[in-house]
Parts: C-alpha cells; sequence; structure tokens
C-alpha cells in the first residue's frame, strides 16, 4: 500500500520569490507588501527576506487568496476539526464531512481537548462551537490566534444561541466564518470548500 506523503510539521521559512509563485504575483508585489508591513517578514545575516509559512497562508487566507497543495504542505484530504460538547452532532457532521466532503474528520468535546487535538490532528481548518461549558470556542479562538502555530487556521464559528451580542464578538474577534444550528449540511460543506480552497469532487 502507498504510503501518503509526509505532511509539514515545523517551521518553514520562503523567499519572496516562492511566495510570489504560490499566491500567483510578481515579485515585486511581495516585496511591497513585505515594506508596507502587510506581511511579516525578517531578514537573513545575508540581507535577503524570509517569510513564514504560517505567516504566508494567514495572509493568503485573509486576502481570498487560493492555496495550492504544496502551500499546505500535504497532498492527502485536508483536515477539519469539529469542536462541540453535543456528541450526536459532532458525530453527524463528522460523517457527513468524511463522505460528502472526502475530508479526514477528528472530533473534540470541550476547548481544553480541542488544545490537544489541534497539536496532533494539525487541522486544516477548525468548526467551532462557540457556547461550550468548560471553555467557551471564544477563548479557544484566542487562544489560536495567539499562538503563531496556529494562528494560520480558519475558524468558522458554529452556535444556536444567535443574538445581536454574539454577532457582534463573532465579528469582533475575526472568525473566518459563521454557520447556525440547526445546520444545513451542504452550506457548511460550501463554506468550508470555500475556506479551504478545495473544489468540489
Amino acid at each position: 500500500m502507498a504510503r501518503k506523503k509526509a505532511r509539514y510539521d515545523g517551521p518553514v521559512y520562503y523567499t519572496t520569490y516562492q511566495v510570489a509563485k504560490f499566491l500567483g504575483v510578481s515579485l515585486p508585489t511581495v516585496v511591497n507588501w513585505v515594506k508596507n508591513g502587510l506581511l511579516d517578514a525578517h531578514k537573513t545575516p545575508g540581507g535577503h527576506r524570509r517569510i513564514a509559512r504560517n505567516d504566508v497562508i494567514a495572509f493568503a487566507r485573509a486576502h481570498d487568496y487560493p492555496l495550492s497543495r504544496e502551500l499546505l504542505g500535504t497532498d492527502g484530504p485536508a483536515k477539519v476539526l469539529v469542536v462541540d460538547d453535543e456528541k450526536d452532532f459532532s458525530e453527524m457532521v463528522k460523517e457527513y464531512l468524511r463522505i460528502k466532503g472526502g475530508f479526514e474528520v477528528e472530533v473534540a468535546d470541550s476547548g481544553f481537548q480541542a488544545g490537544f487535538t489541534v497539536a496532533r490532528f494539525k487541522p486544516d481548518l477548525i468548526l467551532m462551537d462557540i457556547m461550550m461549558p468548560d471553555m467557551d470556542g471564544f477563548e479557544v479562538h484566542r487562544m489560536l490566534r495567539d499562538d503563531p502555530d496556529t494562528r494560520h487556521i480558519p475558524v468558522v464559528a458554529c452556535t444556536a444561541y444567535r443574538d445581536a451580542e454574539t454577532d457582534r464578538r463573532i465579528e469582533a474577534d475575526k472568525f473566518d466564518g459563521f454557520v447556525e444550528k440547526p445546520l444545513k449540511l451542504d452550506r457548511l460543506l460550501e463554506v468550508i470548500r470555500s475556506k479551504l480552497g478545495v473544489a468540489a469532487t
């Protein structure tokens, strides 16, 4: 049986030329982004710019640039983590995304478990229930954004308890998307594919 290519599992840095190729823009465009502070970069002792992989992915997603599988570091199915304290809901979503979307899916039933699962599973996207008893989705999201190793991962908020204050907090915390329970599973699949740049098969 053929073995799947190893996924990215550590810090990687790219040249401005490589970033330009990944995003399909000119080299001067990338240099201007760096000069204007739009894209973080550091200089080597020789004066060459290097840009962290996670920063490239975060920038691409923020500005709606499509992500290649090469940049994501995998030739296998995209990974989705479902974080929700309702086990029946999580399992339903997991099976739907696995069968209909072709994704590799894992679930976490609490904010605390989500942290451990993210470190081990290294998801490409997280579907996050924002109303959980131990650590709510807002707190988990802030922790992910504060960590350089996870801040590039798109997080889609999910809740049945929607009101003006919840909408305000989701927007203020800059989640990458929002879906409301009860879920329309076809709409969820559409949102996830859009955020990951994955075409329907």
